[in-house]
């Protein structure tokens, strides 16, 4: 440098810069023997698992934009009991090549995460999306998930839309109420009760004409809501209130905080910067340590016992059926079954009236229950069972109203037993 500039005081660079640069020349050279090494490295892994699937999108100065792989056991888990929901979030650490990284993750039998394939984009383009997506289908055998669960991106929803046509799609409300907060803090500081307000009108909604109401009723208590990011929310209020896709199933999954969850993960066992092969290889750490947990969750269930809450045959039955992580979930709501009152207001038709101020997830309102014992047929209009995959208190409490001994076999879902994947580990 000092023979360029003629004398090392000309040189308009630090020791540090020139090191950097010099690191980045080195990293440079390596792009392209990593991605050799790290298809090489998938070759591998499919000499002992056969149904392992990698595919590579390269441009046309044959760089690779894209990669995709899933596990082996993936497909067959997917196929048997795990198609029925899937979160997919692109807001994660991005490595060396700028690419960031995007899992696809479902919840087994003990409601843990798991990812069921991976990807790498260059882009976050539709473009990007529709290959990404159609690796995924060609991977499962052509089977798209039921529902999809994403966070707000246009060219992603574009793409849905042209590969999961069937797919029921919804927004992540945390992102939403995230980006929400940052565009309405001020006028959230400036009227006490607005948010309480916002959220009752969202979470406790059961129909789209009982939103419709709530929602002009808040506008009408805070005229300060007009021409601010709140008409904005109201105008895709179909991707995420939950109302709109109320008897769809997303199962203890509202947000994409599941993905999310991987990024905290990731961020204890790789580092961005490094090489696509460590990356990977330490992805399948993770895989291992994901495979370990689910291996002592499933001796739990076949070991542990547990003391039951009650002596409700209802109660014995889920113990018997769930894995002990779902039975434990079903008895924090059956608990709930204390806090209201059942009277029978119809032929079919129950109302719950809580006994006390406020239940918690349920808040002070009555609740009914269309009940058709004749055809083991039960609705609340809370919809819980469809969202969270688990029997409602007010439809459970109705069971105990009326002596019913067997929770019908249409509500005890294979998913959340121990044989959710027959002879498979997951």
């Amino acid at each position: 440098m000092a023979e360029f500039y003629g004398s090392e005081m000309m040189v308009p660079f630090g020791p540090k810069a020139i090191t950097n640069l010099c690191t980045s020349f080195r990293r440079d050279d390596t792009k392209e023997g990593d991605m050799i090494e790290t298809i090489a490295h998938f070759k591998d892994i499919q000499k002992t698992d056969p149904d392992f699937f990698y595919k590579v999108k390269y441009d046309e100065e044959d760089r690779v934009v894209n990669i995709f792989w899933v596990d082996g056991s993936a497909p067959k888990a997917y196929a048997e009991a795990y198609h029925d929901c899937i979160s997919f979030d692109t807001t994660y650490m991005t490595n060396m090549y700028n690419m960031p990284f995007t899992p696809f993750i479902e919840i087994n039998r003990h409601g843990q995460s798991f990812m069921l394939g991976c990807a790498f984009v260059r882009q976050e383009l539709a473009s990007s999306f529709d290959w990404v997506f159609g690796a995924f289908l060609e991977a499962m055998d052509g089977k798209p998930p039921d529902n999809l669960i994403t966070d707000q991106d246009g060219a992603m929803r574009q793409s849905i839309q042209s590969i999961f046509p069937t797919t029921m799609h919804r927004c992540c409300r945390w992102h939403i109420m995230k980006k929400a907060q940052e565009k309405v803090g001020w006028l959230l500081c400036r009227n006490p009760g607005l948010s309480d307000d916002f959220k009752y009108c969202v979470d406790f909604s059961f129909t789209i004409d009982e939103f419709e109401q709530n929602w002009a009723g808040l506008m009408m208590k805070y005229e300060a809501m007009t021409h601010t990011h709140f008409e904005k929310l109201y105008e895709y209020r179909s991707t995420w209130v939950p109302c709109y896709f109320k008897h769809m199933f997303f199962p203890f999954l509202q947000f994409t905080q599941r993905s999310e969850g991987f990024s905290g993960v990731l961020k204890r066992h790789v580092i961005p910067h490094n090489s696509m092969l460590n990356f990977i290889k330490q992805y399948e750490k993770i895989q291992n340590h994901i495979l370990a947990k689910e291996g002592c969750n499933d001796y739990r269930t076949e070991h542990l016992e547990i003391e039951l809450w009650s002596n409700f045959p209802i109660e014995r039955q889920a113990y018997e059926t769930y894995t002990r992580d779902l039975y434990r979930m079903f008895r924090e709501e059956f608990e709930l079954i204390g806090r209201y009152n059942a009277f029978q207001v119809g032929a079919n038709l129950f109302e719950l009236r809580p006994n006390q101020e406020f239940v918690a997830k349920y808040g002070s309102r009555n609740y009914f229950v269309q009940a058709r014992v004749e055809d083991g047929s039960y609705l609340c209009e809370c919809c819980k069972m469809d969202k969270d995959a688990m029997l409602c208190c007010h439809i459970l409490k109705v069971f105990t109203h009326l002596g019913v001994d067997v929770i019908p076999e249409r509500y005890m879902l294979r998913r959340w037993t121990p044989t959710a994947v027959p002879s498979a580990s997951g």
